[in-house]
């Protein structure tokens, strides 16, 4: 009798044991870290309406998912996404030449799998937002990088896991 309140006592300690180190496990796969994408786009902001466009993350990582950072393996994953758009302001017949404008560049509406992100796992940060930007001038760079937080459950985990991040972006120079 002594014997067998050991073994139920060794047996809850090892469920005990393996539920915590279950339950404490991350719900991203991998622990290798990784290297991050660059990416260049252009942009060229005539004299009119703003112009907008929208980036599919995924269609910029050469076939690599995004994971959090930390968890990246070195061949097929990668901590973060650099979009660095190329943007200058320019007309048709040149006749803005030489003025000065403020450009706003504005990250609009996101979504991961189609749906937008309840658990803001996605971080997208910006350098630089407003700008002053000279018509008929070299181009120059806003740079956005992308990344994710880790999910906290598999909940999080699911919402997120290999699937694709569509980002809204508008371009527009004002002129004071």
């Amino acid at each position: 009798m002594f014997k067998s309140k050991k073994l139920v006592a060794l047996g809850l300690a090892a469920v005990a044991l393996f539920s915590t180190v279950g339950v404490s496990l991350a719900y991203w796969a991998s622990s290798v870290s990784g290297a991050s994408k660059d990416v260049t786009g252009t942009i060229n902001v005539g004299t009119g309406d703003a112009v907008t466009t929208q980036v599919n993350v995924s269609n910029v990582t050469e076939g690599k998912q995004l994971v959090p950072a930390g968890y990246a393996d070195e061949t097929d994953e990668i901590e973060s996404v650099t979009l660095t758009f190329s943007v200058s302001w320019n007309d048709a017949d040149g006749d803005s030449d030489g003025a000065v404008g403020t450009l706003a560049v504005t990250r609009g509406s996101y979504t991961v799998g189609g749906v937008a992100d309840t658990y803001s796992l996605v971080n997208i940060s910006a350098d630089p937002s407003d700008v002053s930007i000279t018509a008929g001038a070299a181009a120059f760079d806003v740079t956005y990088t992308v990344t994710l937080d880790e999910p906290a459950n598999l909940a999080q985990y699911n919402a997120v896991a290999g699937k694709a991040i569509v980002i809204n972006f508008s371009f527009e120079v004002t002129v004071a």
